[in-house]
């Protein structure tokens, strides 16, 4: 099977032993950590190319969903956290559900996204990351997530509105708001969760902040 991880000709600026050493990588540390993290056999992996044929968005992607499992392999954690693909996974799990080995390819760029999201690396969708920021903070707040509540405070993050505006994209989602509303779609509140605390819990155990 043709590899393009593998061709010379196509190789990335972390393919020598000198670059891995740069971005932090010891044997097989970055691969043992993100198992060990996950719980993920990122070894199973064969590089079959499923996943990346059953995505939905992999034509958008600077990194494959197979490429991603196979660059965790070889621990170019650099590459992984620096990619679109991270940010633009719809997380519909298809790659998961096609993989005859059964690697949660998923929630390996889910875990990634989340590192990339701790970490001091800026972003390259720096849009969607401020989103999934927003997201994470109001979900926080209440144990759920008001749409209306959510683009509020979305539109008030920096540089957001100015950059909806310039490239027409406020105007559209000013006029899906308005007829959602219309409609009864969109509430302006909504009740914190019951299980709150219970979200909170969960979300700050999995950052590591609490056991």
């Amino acid at each position: 099977m043709h590899n393009s991880i593998s061709d010379p000709e196509t190789a990335t600026e972390y393919d020598s032993c000198e670059q891995r050493e740069f971005i932090g990588d010891r044997g097989d540390y970055f691969l043992n950590r993100i198992q060990g993290e996950t719980g993920v056999n990122v070894s199973a992996c064969y590089q079959c190319e499923r996943c990346t044929n059953a995505c939905p968005i992999s034509g958008f992607m600077d990194i494959k969903p197979h490429q991603i499992i196979r660059y965790v392999q070889l621990g170019w954690r650099i590459r992984l956290l620096k990619s679109s693909t991270i940010w633009l996974c719809l997380s519909c799990e298809m790659c998961t559900t096609y993989c005859p080995n059964e690697v949660d390819v998923a929630e390996i760029i889910n875990h990634l996204r989340m590192m990339a999201a701790r970490s001091s690396i800026t972003p390259k969708e720096k849009s969607l990351a401020v989103f999934h920021h927003t997201f994470l903070e109001e979900l926080i707040k209440s144990g759920r997530v008001n749409e209306f509540r959510l683009m509020r405070a979305y539109y008030s993050k920096p540089d957001i509105l100015h950059a909806k505006i310039k490239n027409g994209t406020f105007k559209q989602e000013l006029q899906l708001a308005m007829t959602l509303l219309r409609k009864g779609r969109l509430k302006l509140s909504a009740p914190k969760s019951k299980a709150v605390k219970e979200i909170q819990k969960a979300y700050f155990q999995t950052r590591g902040e609490i056991s």
